[in-house]
């Protein structure tokens, strides 16, 4: 479990762990669980450090954590219910009592990674949808031209595509 006093970017005094009082939530016996799930594969992705991050700042609220690596997971369709990697997301989808999704942008929606994770999550095994009754957190790591609305920028501004690492050019254009 992280130590709030740990975390650098939160002061400590503000924060306030929450209690299943104040919550009025059931008692569970043990911390809640929750599953992260991130939509990029490359090594320096901005969706999976902030999954990382929050993963960080749930455990510090008293969460157990999981983070499921979305690297070997087939397409769907493309590989048996049996394969390893589906059976793990599969196993730790029913072990969680959350999910946060975490995803690039990438032409305007989320990219296939995450999308093949969540056509792997069966929609119901018997009376039984693996989501059902969970609670959900959805992210999305933006940037670039698509994220930006004509005139939203100052002229001459830079954005740095979170997906691409390409800096790209910003122009506002003055309505005539």
């Amino acid at each position: 479990m992280v130590d709030p006093l740990a975390l650098s970017n939160i002061a400590p005094a503000a924060f306030e762990k929450p209690s299943a009082a104040r919550l009025q939530v059931p008692q569970l016996g043990r911390r809640p669980r929750v599953l992260l799930l991130h939509g990029s594969l490359r090594q320096r992705s901005y969706s999976r450090f902030l999954t990382l991050e929050a993963a960080r700042l749930l455990e510090a609220f008293g969460a157990d954590t999981r983070i499921f690596d979305p690297s070997g997971l087939p397409l769907p369709d493309d590989a048996p219910e049996g394969h390893l990697k589906v059976e793990e997301l599969r196993g730790l989808s029913f072990w969680s009592e959350a999910q946060v999704w975490c995803s690039p942008e990438r032409h305007g929606a989320m990219t296939g990674i995450i999308k093949a994770q969540l056509d792997w999550i069966p929609l119901s095994i018997g009376a039984v949808r693996p989501t059902q009754g969970k609670t959900l957190a959805v992210m999305q790591a933006s940037g670039g031209l698509q994220s930006f609305k004509r005139g939203q920028s100052a002229p001459h501004s830079r954005a740095l595509d979170a997906d691409d690492h390409h800096s790209q050019s910003i122009v506002r254009r003055e309505s005539p």
